[in-house]
């Protein structure tokens, strides 16, 4: 697909906002993960890459066109010739349409990413022809360009919000199972639409890999961060401060209550959190503030840690305490990612131990594109928190 072409879809993927869009850049996706694979399989069956050294006389040849049948109509598409028409594709067979279950294959395929092992199933089982392991590595690194294309797309100017959160797996690595983070950042935009803007796999959560992680998002055209919002995360401060000093930290309410009441006796909980909802629901941080002296006065003697969490941690936790209710709502919890992290473990939760990193990404990725629809949306009442926004935040906007 030219390189024109390329920019229309993504501009397309960027904009769908209801089925028919949806489904016209479905059936983009489709024709060029055919057309992929079978250069691919192309490449397999010459056995070498274009433009490389020809082996046995054989060689590329151009393309013929054919038009297949999908369940939304026909679609043409380009297929490879060799010079010695010694080509028999697999995925779109001679003389045969395109079968509802591939088609549903190819989409997974090209737009999600899937196992070697289960594109060699379904290829037997379909039609009776097992790929080679170097045959179905050259499709699924090909696959994989365009995941990695996703990873580094371009991102806009501003996020106002922003949410960090981890989902841990098992990965093998150096003939070891280690548990690693998949780091999931989560943002809206200016116009209230939310996205995962960045996936990345660490094997420790420090403040050398939020930088990365931060560094990331500029490096793509990010600017600006208003609210960047997380669980109490180690070393995050930091991070933040080196790369977006200009954004507030907002440490999530609900994972602080948690940490708050770990160690607390049972019986003392109730009081304890009488105690508590007073400062987080308080109108202003002055008020938050008395409530916390006396959260202090009755519980420092016996519960030491959980109150140093609360002073040690005050302006990151009542950050959100300065801005109108709509935007409280936004970024005083992480529970919009944490949803979204949720929905990810329904799918990924049967994976054990990943083999390494990239099968890690590619089934997480799987997962994500899978679930879009629930986490691909406009939030609710943006244009009242919109023109709070900008009033808090003069010249930003």
């Amino acid at each position: 697909m030219n390189s024109d072409l390329e920019k229309q879809l993504d501009a397309l993927i960027g904009k769908i906002s209801n089925k028919e869009d949806f489904d016209q850049v479905k059936e983009q996706l489709l024709k060029r993960g055919i057309e992929s694979l079978l250069k691919a399989e192309m490449t397999a069956h010459l056995g070498f890459q274009k433009g490389g050294s020809v082996i046995e006389n054989n060689q590329r040849n151009g393309f013929s066109e054919k038009t297949i049948k999908t369940h939304n109509g026909e679609q043409r598409i380009k297929i490879p010739r060799d010079r010695q028409a010694s080509f028999e594709p697999v995925i779109v067979p001679k003389h045969q349409s395109i079968s509802q279950e591939l088609e549903d294959c190819i989409q997974l395929l090209y737009a999600k990413g899937m196992s070697n092992s289960d594109i060699i199933d379904f290829i037997e089982s379909t039609y009776g022809v097992q790929y080679s392991t170097s045959q179905v590595s050259i499709i699924t690194n090909q696959l994989l360009e365009d995941i990695k294309q996703w990873q580094n797309r371009p991102l806009e100017d501003v996020y106002p919000i922003v949410w960090i959160d981890a989902i841990h797996y098992k990965i093998r690595q150096e003939g070891k199972v280690i548990s690693k983070a998949c780091m999931i950042v989560l943002g809206v935009n200016t116009e209230g639409q939310q996205d995962i803007l960045s996936m990345s796999i660490v094997e420790t959560e420090k403040a050398a890999a939020w930088m990365s992680i931060l560094d990331d998002l500029r490096s793509r055209g990010v600017k600006d961060i208003f609210f960047l919002c997380s669980d109490n995360l180690s070393g995050l401060d930091k991070a933040v401060e080196a790369i977006f000093p200009g954004s507030i930290r907002q440490i999530c309410i609900v994972h602080q209550i948690r940490n708050s009441l770990k160690y607390v006796s049972y019986k003392d909980r109730k009081s304890i959190m009488v105690d508590i909802k007073a400062i987080y629901q308080a109108d202003n941080e002055k008020f938050a503030l008395e409530a916390f002296e006396v959260f202090k006065q009755n519980w420092e003697d016996k519960y030491l840690s959980a109150v140093q969490s609360w002073e040690n941690n005050w302006d990151n936790l009542t950050a959100f305490l300065n801005y109108p209710k709509e935007i409280r709502k936004l970024i005083y919890t992480t529970n919009i990612i944490e949803s979204f992290n949720a929905s990810l473990r329904k799918y990924t939760r049967n994976k054990k131990v990943f083999p390494h990193d990239d099968a890690a990404l590619k089934s997480i990725y799987l997962a994500a594109q899978s679930i879009s629809k629930k986490w691909k949306k406009t939030r609710f009442k943006w244009g009242q928190i919109y023109n709070q926004l900008y009033i808090c935040f003069p010249n930003r906007l």
